[in-house]
């Protein structure tokens, strides 16, 4: 790296580090009336961390224990009242999450259901077929699963069909391009479905129910959101057609589908302990909707998933099981998980001292019960293009959830409305789903921002208006 080069990253790397303390130093400068000194410092150090994780000078790890550091300088709380927040349900849920996608992926679970539904008759004949299923198969992966684990999974995959079969045709680029958008927008249509599904699902769940008092069960949660999918779906798949239409019509040879899967040979014992723990979580997740079990409810089943996975054995005489301790190192998203935690310490902090009354009350003479879902609607996705999902779930419910209590409407549809928009699709930048498939090259930046912009629009407008007719409607959620 030349000297001019050197520079210049050492002047952004500052400017990233200062934009913290500048937040911070914006936020306390500001006449905010009637909010208490120790409220005041703590929203200072809400923005002082959300400038972090925005711009990353360093790791998101890091950056959550920033209230740590600076909750008891300023004398906002002490430090064992801090340490206390981050002692969250929501650990054990994310951790047991992740690890069971990266056991699905280790074992080639996943890979062995993609390549059985392309074999499925009728199903990879054309290009557009192929599109179809590809996003059909990674939004049911992704039910289950973490989005990116779906990405670097399915990614692969649907490159290496689609360069194979597009070979000398006119509309290879276009076609390659149109698969690996096709794995995004699947996963992201598929993490609707469940809780399991995206990180975000579960931060928007746990603040509903630590903020307003409403619960949610596994079931509850997948009768609007199996919908979501299924209408998100469709509409991802004809943007693409219209946008991305793949040039290769006719696929003649269908059965290198069906070789590449006998090449697999029969079902591995990992695969098999997968699978098992896979019906086993959906069984106990359902459970509860038909049988009253006072310790099963949706926080309890990853934890059992990842105790079972580290106990089922895959080799016994090696004393190989399902996953290791090496797993547990690469199979966790740290940084996710210490996000995860940090912000939903600091939704607690501003709640106990009093910063989302206030906010609600500030915002509630502007917005009126009407607006409020199409403000999530709308703020949700333009603050994910710069922020993660998670973080920008954690923002905006922990600002909206009191303004619809003090309003009088139901928090739980903007819940589902802040959890359905939150996913970003057109900045390869704005989410590690997303940075996960530019990395594969198949799609420039141009295209992505391009019919990323137009999904993501279509697919909002169609969260809130659905939300708005589904969790009324189904009663889906729980009234304290």
């Amino acid at each position: 790296m030349g000297g001019g080069e050197a520079a210049t990253g050492r002047s952004a790397f500052v400017l990233r580090l200062l934009s913290g303390p500048a937040a911070f130093v914006a936020v306390r400068a500001a006449p905010l009336a009637d909010l208490a000194p120790e409220a005041h410092f703590a929203l200072s150090a809400y923005a002082w961390t959300l400038a972090w994780w925005v711009t990353m000078p360093v790791p998101w790890t890091v950056t959550s224990f920033l209230p740590f550091v600076l909750l008891p300088l300023g004398g906002a709380m002490p430090f064992a009242d801090v340490a206390a927040r981050y002692g969250h349900t929501i650990l054990p849920y994310v951790m047991g999450v992740m690890l069971f996608g990266h056991a699905f992926r280790k074992h080639g679970l996943a890979r062995r259901i993609a390549l059985a539904t392309l074999c499925l008759p009728g199903v990879a004949r054309s290009g557009g077929g192929i599109l179809l299923a590809l996003m059909t198969v990674s939004a049911v992966l992704s039910a289950v699963v973490s989005d990116l684990a779906v990405i670097v999974t399915m990614s692969p995959i649907a490159l290496s069909i689609t360069r194979s079969v597009a070979t000398g045709a006119t509309g290879a680029g276009r076609m390659t391009a149109g698969a690996s958008l096709a794995v995004l927008y699947g996963a992201a249509a598929g993490g609707l479905a469940t809780p399991a599904g995206i990180v975000f699902n579960a931060v928007t769940l746990s603040l509903l129910e630590r903020l307003t008092g409403y619960s949610v069960t596994f079931t509850q949660w997948m009768s609007t959101g199996v919908v979501l999918t299924a209408v998100h779906l469709p509409l991802c798949y004809l943007v693409l057609k219209l946008m991305l239409p793949p040039e290769v019509q006719a696929i003649p040879d269908g059965a290198r589908f069906r070789r590449e899967l006998a090449r697999l040979g029969p079902m591995s014992r990992g695969e098999k302990n997968v699978l098992f723990v896979l019906i086993l979580m959906l069984v106990l997740w359902i459970l509860p909707t038909f049988v009253t079990i006072g310790f099963l409810d949706i926080w309890y089943v990853p934890p059992v998933a990842m105790v079972l996975l580290f106990a089922l054995p895959v080799d016994a005489k090696r004393g190989e099981t399902t996953l290791e301790a090496k797993d547990v190192q690469t199979g966790i998203g740290w940084n996710v998980l210490f996000l995860v935690l940090g912000g939903m310490a600091l939704a607690d902090v501003l709640a106990s001292l009093g910063v989302t009354d206030w906010l609600a009350a500030m915002l509630a003479g502007n917005v009126t019960a009407g607006t409020l879902p199409w403000l999530a609607g709308l703020a949700t996705p333009l603050l994910t293009q710069l922020a993660s999902g998670t973080a920008t779930s954690m923002m905006v419910s922990t600002m909206l959830f009191p303004i619809a209590d003090t309003l009088g409407y139901n928090p739980a549809i903007l819940a589902r409305i802040i959890a359905g928009t939150a996913q970003a699709v057109a900045l390869p930048w704005s989410g590690p789903a997303a940075a996960a498939t530019f990395a594969f090259g198949a799609v420039g930046l141009g295209t992505m921002f391009r019919v990323g912009a137009v999904v993501t629009v279509l697919t909002s407008i169609v969260v809130v208006v659905v939300s708005m007719i589904l969790v009324p409607a189904l009663q889906a959620f729980i009234v304290p």
